[in-house]
């Protein structure tokens, strides 16, 4: 394990091509590690290689369901915009662990996406989960999102921007 313990370390450094090159050696030498699939995943996506990301997270799926391998794997989708896979992806996260906030949270944003209703009820699960987590994802989403979009107007950010105050106090 001192070769995936490196691979983390490197992660939490930034370090992803390196992180990249040392997972590759590691699953080269043991291929049934699903830890390792899903941490190649994840190096994958901060590196932006969607498709390589995907394969990843495939193969730690086929070798255990796990709960955070499809909430990742929905964040690659969703990071994609490809709305209904991430959908499906949050969808069999929740069915294996219903109670993850995060996970709640953003099968909401992407109901929200698509305008259906159901959004309302997953925003109201994630926020009775762990209201604290729910109310950071979603300053998180304001600010990554919408807080620069030319589209909304400074009256619609000050308004969004007070909302978002009220709620974490």
């Amino acid at each position: 394990m001192a070769g995936f313990d490196e691979a983390r370390n490197l992660l939490t450094q930034q370090r992803y091509k390196e992180a990249a090159s040392v997972l590759d050696r590691v699953i080269s030498e043991n291929k049934n590690k699903d830890e390792f699939w899903y941490l190649r995943g994840v190096v994958s996506l901060k590196l932006r290689n969607y498709d390589v990301a995907q394969e990843c997270f495939e193969r730690a799926l086929l070798l255990d369901r796990k709960s955070k391998y499809y909430q990742i794997k929905g964040m690659a989708h969703f990071e994609l915009f490809e709305i209904e896979d991430a959908v499906e992806a949050f969808l069999n996260a929740l069915a294996l662990e219903p109670n993850n906030a995060a996970t709640n949270f953003f099968l909401s944003i992407c109901y929200l996406f698509l305008d259906d209703p159901r959004s309302d009820f997953y925003i109201r699960k994630a926020h009775n989960v762990d209201s604290k987590k729910t109310k950071q994802l979603l300053l998180n989403f304001y600010t990554f999102f919408l807080k620069n979009d030319p589209r909304m107007s400074p009256a619609m950010k000050a308004k969004v921007e007070a909302k978002l105050h009220d709620m974490r106090s």
